[in-house]
């Protein structure tokens, strides 16, 4: 299940052929769940004309783009890559605008990095009902970044925790952007919650939390 998970952002976008497609394509008629997340997946792109104003990516991302040997994978990269990026929208205009747009410059700068690794993998971040809120990124060995849609709302910040099978979880830091880097390793789940200003000793409204094997 996990390898075809991987196929979803291909099939998206119209990129899957052959027998990966047939075989995704199977899996999607006796998984709720993998249909569930390539509606997601669609959802995000069709938002994008609206979610944020143009990105330039660094000349280093397109230099290591031009540089694969597979052009359809590496138009799916970076189409991924805006996929989440997307989920940073700029919020309403107003006195802060240019504040927020310091914040949403760094935070998709943040991302735009992470995702010019061709060895970073992602995972949608889902509530108890099953809807994403956000994903995580992340590496075999080395540290994850978690980019989550919305902003805490005003006087709370959002705490990650990471957790090992049923032990207690353990507080990983408070953040009060959208985007958040932290370790995962050693932890068999991490997830995030929402808590006062500093953060609490353990989760008090925990949002989600993503399988880190």
């Amino acid at each position: 299940m996990k390898d075809l998970r991987e196929l979803l952002p291909d099939y998206a976008l119209g990129l899957l052929e052959g027998e990966e497609k047939t075989r995704l394509e199977q899996a999607l008629q006796s998984s709720a769940e993998l249909r569930q997340e390539l509606l997601e997946l669609q959802a995000a792109l069709m938002r994008l004309p609206e979610s944020l104003p143009p990105v330039t990516p660094p000349p280093r991302v397109w230099a290591r783009i031009q540089q694969r040997t597979h052009p359809r994978r590496n138009f799916l990269r970076w189409a991924a890559a805006v996929l989440v990026v997307a989920a940073l929208g700029l919020g309403g205009w107003g006195v802060g605008l240019y504040r927020q747009y310091q914040t949403l410059a760094q935070e998709q700068a943040t991302v735009a990095r992470w995702l010019a690794d061709p060895e970073v993998k992602w995972q949608l971040i889902k509530n108890s009902e099953g809807q994403s809120f956000g994903t995580m990124l992340w590496r075999e060995e080395g540290p994850c970044l978690m980019v989550l849609r919305e902003p805490p709302p005003p006087g709370r910040v959002y705490q990650a925790w990471g957790r090992k099978n049923d032990a207690d979880p353990v507080s990983l830091g408070v953040f009060s952007g959208r985007v958040f880097e932290t370790d995962y390793e050693g932890f068999d789940f991490m997830g995030v919650s929402l808590e006062p200003p500093g953060g609490s000793p353990q989760p008090t409204q925990p949002l989600g939390r993503v399988p880190t094997s």
